[in-house]
């Protein structure tokens, strides 16, 4: 570090304000992003009670309950695949 900046502090403390900077902005996008797969997921949540309700019912078709269930299983695997994504 010595070498890059010599003798001038300021400069070292404005490039490690700016380097805080970006870490906090990171961090606030990651917690937003965790966010807003959450409230996905209570939506994909509210699809399946639906699916599960309509199955429940007499005379349903349980061959387009198990296609509509493979559809949201895949969502949710997609939603967590995003989410995890941003950790790397």
């Amino acid at each position: 570090m010595k070498e890059k900046y010599g003798e001038d502090v300021e400069d070292l403390c404005t490039d490690h304000e700016k380097l805080i900077e970006q870490i906090l902005e990171e961090e606030d996008k990651l917690i937003n992003s965790h966010r807003n797969h959450i409230d996905q997921i209570v939506g994909v949540v509210k699809d399946e009670m639906a699916l599960l309700n309509e199955v429940d019912k007499p005379g349903s078709d349980v061959e387009l309950y198990v296609k509509k269930l493979d559809d949201v299983l895949l969502n949710k695997i997609k939603l967590i695949v995003n989410l995890r994504q941003n950790l790397l």
